[in-house]
């Protein structure tokens, strides 16, 4: 749908569309118009998985039409501007999309332009949007993930961890991923919180753990070595005997402790700081990696961080997007990734997602790169067949 209130862009948008091959492309005069013909497509169940919108329109503009979308509308779709809009109130339109089922992909300068629209558009399928919808319906309790985890169901996917500075494979991010008998492939967002705490958070771990240390063994014919991260709930860091369990399970499946880094996420590890520390430097004295995961979303401080025992900082995919276009994005991921080279610490991007995004945190001086421009999450099967693509691509 091209949400505009001229008549002349409207036309010229949906031809670029279709060229493109969109085969239905409806328009609308603004936002309240935009919204009406939405739920009237709603009703005989077609449904829009591309929205351009003007910002500055008369009537409903574009920022309130992307705020009434999430009340209005019952499913995910992309959502793009068409404008010259000043990139502080873009960041605005992205926190109101970010906090529902809505994903800004991009802004566009007018007149439009085809190569602008397939650069868009490249790594957005719409199908992806349609299962999240699915997934987001299913209900799981404690006690069917406690079966997934019993039944062996609860596998790793592993992501690709590049060296930015001449493209080597570093390691692998492990993933966990339900092999659900009847829906398939189910993500973490569907299950996750019951692996956060207690008993089932612990015996996820261990077997999470055994099954990364498993996944690892069976690459070892890659170039390494390589090492693998794996999260653990900072509620687990006080569990007695946890490094001393974690240095058997290495052992078991013979890797060395610095084949395996541990992420803790900023938020949930700054504040239980004083209650952490302490295993935390046992398992870095014992050669684990330490990440700090999702880095930039908290509220620690380079004092705080000079206490703990990071090995590495991963920048928050938030930040890291896109930067290349967001003054503010790339003053946070510039700060960021100096401040962990001044500490010492291997910064990692999450996020990677672009060519401009690779460029630029090349040029910021960014060591490893993560994301879907260096691959998606993948089953450990399929890793050699990306290995030998990903080195013809970089060659």
């Amino acid at each position: 749908m091209v949400v505009d209130d001229s008549r002349t862009q409207q036309y010229e948008v949906t031809c670029l569309l279709q060229e493109l091959g969109f085969g239905h492309v409806h328009v609308a005069q603004d936002g309240q118009d935009a919204l009406d013909k939405l739920q009237q497509l709603e009703r005989i169940d077609e449904r829009i998985d591309l929205l351009l919108t003007d910002l500055n329109m008369p009537g409903m503009d574009g920022v309130e039409l992307i705020s009434n979308l999430e009340k209005n509308t019952h499913y995910r779709m992309f959502v793009a501007v068409m404008s010259g809009v000043e990139r502080d109130v873009l960041d605005v339109i992205h926190a109101i999309a970010d906090a529902g089922t809505l994903e800004v992909i991009g802004v566009l300068s007018k007149p439009l332009r085809q190569s602008d629209l397939r650069n868009m558009l490249q790594h957005c399928d719409p199908l992806v949007h349609r299962e999240n919808k699915k997934w987001m319906q299913l209900a799981f309790t404690a006690d069917d993930v406690q079966l997934a985890l019993d039944n062996r169901q609860l596998v790793p996917f592993l992501q690709p961890k590049i060296t930015m500075a001449d493209s080597r494979l570093y390691g692998f991010e492990a993933l966990v991923r339900w092999l659900h008998p009847e829906h398939g492939v189910i993500p973490p967002v569907c299950f996750v919180h019951h692996l956060e705490e207690g008993q089932l958070a612990l015996d996820f771990f261990y077997h999470f753990l055994h099954a990364t240390c498993e996944a690892l063994t069976t690459l070892a014919s890659l170039p390494g070595p390589i090492s693998c991260s794996i999260n653990l709930p900072v509620s687990l860091l006080l569990t007695d005997k946890l490094v001393e369990n974690m240095i058997a399970v290495v052992q078991e499946h013979q890797l060395p402790c610095n084949a395996i880094i541990i992420e803790v996420t900023e938020t949930t590890f700054m504040s239980n700081l004083s209650m952490s520390l302490g295993t935390l430097a046992r398992l870095r004295l014992r050669g684990f990696g330490v990440a700090m995961d999702d880095y930039g979303t908290g509220y620690s401080s380079m004092k705080q961080l000079s206490r703990c025992p990071f090995t590495e900082i991963k920048i928050d995919k938030e930040f890291v997007h896109d930067a290349h276009s967001s003054p503010k994005k790339l003053a946070i991921l510039t700060s960021a990734i100096v401040m962990s080279q001044k500490l010492g610490l291997k910064t990692v991007a999450e996020g990677v997602e672009s060519e401009e995004d690779w460029r630029q945190l090349a040029l910021l001086g960014c060591e490893l790169a993560q994301g879907y421009y260096v691959s998606r999450p993948l089953p450990v099967a399929q890793i050699a067949a990306w290995f030998a693509e990903w080195q013809a691509r970089v060659t």
